[in-house]
């Protein structure tokens, strides 16, 4: 990757994260970034299509976790905390505010919405990959609950994501932690 284009999406990304999608302008990443706004144009035709490009840049970098989590080997509900929080908490801690949040929310379903499809499937087939693993190895039970891994991989992925995008006061991290400890109780062995 070129080293302006590095500089674009770590200046893009902050300009975003403080200042919101509707705030932030190509000319205020030029100015933040000194890369000249001729040169980020060349590379991204519009603020839309550079959003886009962080986004999926930040995306790539973040898939790591993904291979990483599933090649565990600990206990699931730990290993599986750990993972929703940094994949999930991780983005939202630098922006200010929920108005800010709401606004990059609704941009990213807007101009990004496959790729955060994509990124949602990754995660629950690294969840369900998992949870597959740790029933087969005497870890939990899903009998109890009357749920497969497939569907139990998709409910926590999509509550770790509904907790993580309100905007309730609430710490979302316990949040988080408590209703994994409801589905780690309800499916002890």
């Amino acid at each position: 990757m070129l080293k302006s284009t590095r500089k674009i999406f770590d200046t893009a990304k902050e300009c975003f994260f403080l200042h919101g999608y509707s705030a932030t302008s190509i000319a205020m990443i030029s100015r933040y970034s000194g890369v000249s706004r001729v040169t980020i144009h060349k590379q991204f035709s519009s603020k839309e299509v550079l959003f886009r490009a962080t986004l999926e840049n930040y995306l790539l970098e973040k898939d790591t976790e993904i291979q990483e989590y599933t090649n565990k080997t600990g206990l699931f509900w730990n290993d599986t905390y750990e993972f929703l929080a940094r994949r999930c908490t991780e983005v939202f801690d630098n922006i200010p505010n929920a108005m800010i949040k709401s606004d990059l929310i609704l941009a990213g379903h807007s101009h990004c919405h496959d790729l955060l499809e994509h990124n949602r499937i990754k995660t629950r087939h690294a969840i369900q990959t998992r949870l597959q693993r740790a029933t087969k190895d005497g870890q939990l039970c899903l009998k109890k609950i009357g749920l497969d891994c497939e569907t139990l991989a998709t409910n926590i992925q999509l509550l770790a994501e509904g907790i993580m995008l309100s905007s309730s006061a609430a710490d979302p991290n316990q949040v988080v932690k408590t209703t994994l400890h409801v589905y780690e109780v309800s499916c002890t062995v």
